[in-house]
């Protein structure tokens, strides 16, 4: 038998299986995200948001008519949790410590504003 098989190396992925949380609270996730993006303000990017029917999901890609600018389009579930969506924000913003973004986007919420 070949080596790779035992190999611990190799791993098959199923990129399709998704686990999510479904957060029972009920609450405006686009206005949060919207909230969210004006604290976070990703430079140079453009972000589109909608409610998407199924999990959560960024796609991000350049913008061809604007040297050094991207756009992004997100779309967030009706069973997204706040922190499920400031974590993928701040990583689309490029934050340099997304934990501590996550936590401060949370707190901002909590204060209202």
């Amino acid at each position: 038998m070949p080596a790779r098989l035992h190999d611990s190396r190799f791993e098959e992925v199923d990129r399709n299986r998704r686990i999510e949380y479904h957060d029972p609270e009920e609450f405006d996730r686009i206005a949060f995200a919207m909230r969210a993006l004006d604290r976070l303000r990703p430079k140079r990017m453009t972000v589109a948001v909608y409610a998407a029917t199924s999990g959560l999901s960024v796609e991000q890609s350049r913008d061809l008519r604007r040297e050094g600018s991207s756009y992004a389009i997100v779309g967030i579930p009706p069973h997204a949790s706040r922190e499920h969506i400031a974590y993928a924000l701040a990583e689309l913003a490029g934050v340099a410590s997304v934990p501590y973004a996550v936590q401060a986007l949370l707190a901002a919420e909590r204060k209202g504003g």
